[in-house]
C-alpha cells in the first residue's frame, strides 16, 4: 500500500523523557555516537554489562542517553519494527543524515543478535530474589538531569541488574508488574475454572 509516512503516532508511544535521551543521542559528536549504539547493542545481548558500557563512555547524560536507547531499541525489537520506520523515527527527532545511517547500520548487522538472544529469555532461565532499591538527588553539572532518581538493584540467581529510573519511570514499571500480576492471575483462575 501506498501509505504515507506518519511516525508521529510512533512517537507519541514513546515516553518524554525517552524522547529526551534519543535527542542527546543525536546530537552526539564523532565516534562518541556510534561508541553508544554499538555499547547499547552489545549491552542487550549480553556481551557486556551496562556498568562496563557507562565506564567506557565520556559523555554529559550518558545514563540517560543509555537508558533511553536500550528502552528504545528492545522495544523496536519486540515490535519486530522495520528499519525504515526506525529511520524516520530518528529523523523526526532531528537526528542527522550520517547518524541516521550509521544507527541503522548497527541496527542491520545486530539486530538478529539480539532477537535471538530476547527469544531465548524465558521467565524459568531467572527469578528475582531480592530487590534492593535507594532514592538519589542527581546533581547535574549544567548539562545533566537534576532531580530525585532511583538506583534499582534486582538480585536474581544468575547476576544482578542494575538501573537508574525517575519516579514517574518507577510507577510505570509497578503499574506495568500489577497489571501483568492481574492478567497472570486471572488467566489461571480461567485454566482452573475450566
Amino acid at each position: 500500500s501506498n501509505t504515507p509516512r506518519d511516525t508521529s503516532r510512533v512517537i507519541m508511544e514513546i515516553p518524554s523523557v525517552v524522547l529526551d535521551g534519543l535527542c542527546s543521542l543525536g546530537e552526539l559528536e564523532g565516534t562518541s555516537f556510534a561508541n553508544v549504539v554499538d555499547g547499547v547493542y552489545d549491552t542487550l545481548s549480553g556481551k557486556i554489562t551496562t556498568q562496563e558500557l557507562l565506564a567506557r563512555l565520556d559523555i554529559e547524560q550518558k545514563e540517560n542517553i543509555v537508558d533511553s536507547l536500550m528502552l528504545f531499541i528492545a522495544e523496536a525489537c519486540r515490535r519486530n519494527v522495520n528499519p525504515g520506520t526506525i529511520g524516520e523515527v530518528l529523523q523526526d527527532l532531528q537526528f542527522p543524515p550520517e547518524r541516521v545511517s550509521r544507527f541503522l547500520a548497527s541496527h542491520k548487522v545486530k539486530h538478529l543478535t539480539l532477537k535471538s538472544v530476547l527469544a531465548g529469555t524465558k521467565p524459568g532461565n531467572g527469578s528475582i530474589v531480592d530487590v534492593k532499591w535507594q532514592l538519589e538527588f542527581a546533581r547535574g553539572d549544567g548539562a545533566s538531569a537534576v532531580g530525585p532518581r532511583y538506583s534499582i538493584h534486582l538480585i536474581t540467581d544468575r547476576e544482578p541488574l542494575h538501573f537508574y529510573c525517575s519516579p514517574a519511570q518507577l510507577d510505570d514499571l509497578v503499574s506495568g508488574l500489577q497489571s501483568a500480576t492481574f492478567s497472570i492471575d486471572k488467566f489461571i483462575s480461567s485454566q482452573s475454572i475450566g
